[in-house]
């Protein structure tokens, strides 16, 4: 297990909804539903990332975060992530 799974999970109630921008694999997600049982959305750029989701059944949307979030309404969700994608993000203000 990554450390900074059981970190942010210590953050999120559980049977709330998650959405993570940047999902990557899905692990974060996956490890919330597991140990939380969230349920919500990975949005991901790369392909390989999404197969890798889809085989770890976790909810995946083929999205580039530079285009917006306007997909989604306000209050979809309880908690929004973002790990480790800020930094590739060159349109922050969207």
């Amino acid at each position: 297990m990554r450390p900074e799974l059981e970190l942010i999970s210590e953050w999120i109630r559980p049977g709330t909804r998650v959405l993570d921008l940047g999902c990557g694999d899905g692990a974060l997600l996956a490890y919330l539903h597991e140990r939380r049982q969230v349920s919500g959305y990975g949005l991901e750029i790369d392909s390989a990332n999404i197969v890798k989701c889809i085989r770890a059944g976790v909810n995946v949307i083929h999205a580039d975060l530079e285009v917006g979030l306007e997909d989604f309404g306000d209050s979809n969700f309880d908690y929004v992530i973002m790990t480790q994608t800020l930094q590739a993000v060159r349109h922050t203000e969207r």
